[in-house]
């Protein structure tokens, strides 16, 4: 064999081999790229997905927000028509006629019992126009001189508050339908808006 072939065929077989490694070197890059790509494919599913997630919590949160605000917004506005029928309330027994008024003031004060000296205070309005009546029929219908009426006016729209030496009674029409919202604000609600 002449040098000349040997050295043809070293080159064919270098270059066979250079071959196959050139194909598997790209073959293994291939599997490398494809393994990254695969990779890459999983770690940008998952930020997809995290911020899917993140989208629908902040959503939800958003939606629970505003039930939030709109369950508020509707209890203010229930709250506001519940305020507007005690206050009709109050009107209505305010513009009750002055024996309708006396009688219903005579009414409360009798079903308190009261047995002892006690001054009556009522507002400036009720001071100088039912007040002494008031007074008087309360003491004829006990048949001794236990009630007075206080000298100056209180601050309220209407009823009385009684004191005693022992104690003090309120029975104004702010402190009555104060009770009366307490006790049938939930009834009034589910009369006016159901349950």
């Amino acid at each position: 064999m002449s040098l000349e072939r040997i050295k043809t065929r070293l080159l064919e077989d270098a270059q066979r081999e250079a071959e196959k490694l050139l194909g598997a070197t790209e073959h293994s890059l291939e599997l490398k790229l494809n393994r990254e790509k695969l990779l890459l494919q999983e770690e940008l599913a998952g930020r997809v997905k995290t911020l899917e997630k993140e989208l629908q919590e902040e959503e939800v949160k958003k939606l629970s927000l505003l039930k939030a605000r709109y369950n508020r917004q509707l209890l203010e506005l229930k709250n506001k028509i519940i305020d507007r029928l005690f206050q009709e309330s109050t009107g209505g027994i305010l513009t009750l006629t002055r024996q309708e008024y006396l009688a219903m003031l005579e009414e409360w004060l009798d079903r308190l019992g009261i047995d002892e000296k006690a001054e009556l205070k009522l507002s400036s309005k009720d001071l100088k126009g039912v007040g002494p009546e008031l007074v008087r029929k309360a003491n004829d219908a006990r048949g001794k001189d236990l009630f007075f009426l206080a000298t100056s006016a209180v601050d309220i729209e209407g009823g009385f508050i009684l004191k005693t030496k022992n104690f003090e009674i309120d029975r104004s029409l702010d402190c009555i339908l104060g009770h009366l919202r307490e006790d049938l604000t939930s009834e009034v609600a589910e009369k006016l808006f159901g349950k």
